[in-house]
């Protein structure tokens, strides 16, 4: 399954590619993380509640590449990371077929499309996972945004917990949303 990196045009016509993240991307992944905990309404981690270092975000792409459930994706422009998918499959035996999906994107890329492009092409690669079955995700109810995404991607809602989020003073629901697998 080795079909990256693919290079596509943003709304804004700028050059991007997708491909697997690799171990020297760390400080770049790193970076990119950080400054968007930091402006993130939408995400449920504070910048100083990241627990990686440089060394700890190696240890992690290392830990994705070996797993066969599981991958890093990455937006690049112009050699600077500018988005990142990942996707966690389950350790767990009765649950390798199921993974978590996390994604964030630079501020200053937001609705360009990256987040749909790095959404296909992780979904892309699920389908042609032999392990993976099923793709799940949890989004803040108020990130319209996203959640209209995840709907136009056919993720379907499993579920919402009710004031799940503390954000700013503001209670928030969360919603579970899932997509089934196809295999080629």
């Amino acid at each position: 399954m080795s079909f990256f990196p693919k290079t596509y045009k943003t709304k804004n016509d700028q050059s991007i590619t997708i491909r697997q993240v690799v171990s020297d991307d760390a400080e770049k992944l790193l970076k990119l993380k950080l400054k968007y905990l930091k402006n993130t309404e939408s995400l449920p981690l504070l910048v100083n509640e990241y627990p990686n270092d440089i060394h700890q975000e190696s240890d992690m792409i290392e830990r994705y590449q070996s797993e066969k459930n599981s991958m890093i994706l990455v937006a690049v422009f112009k050699d600077e990371i500018i988005g990142n998918i990942d996707l966690t499959g389950s350790w767990r035996k009765k649950m390798q077929h199921t993974a978590v999906i996390g994604m964030g994107i630079d501020t200053q890329w937001q609705n360009q499309g990256i987040g749909t492009l790095l959404l296909q092409n992780i979904i892309d690669w699920a389908e042609e996972n032999q392990i993976l079955k099923t793709i799940w995700l949890e989004v803040y109810a108020n990130n319209t945004s996203g959640v209209t995404l995840y709907k136009k991607m056919k993720f379907q809602q499993s579920g919402v917990i009710p004031n799940f989020f503390l954000e700013k003073g503001v209670f928030v629901d969360k919603i579970i949303m899932h997509k089934e697998v196809s295999k080629s």
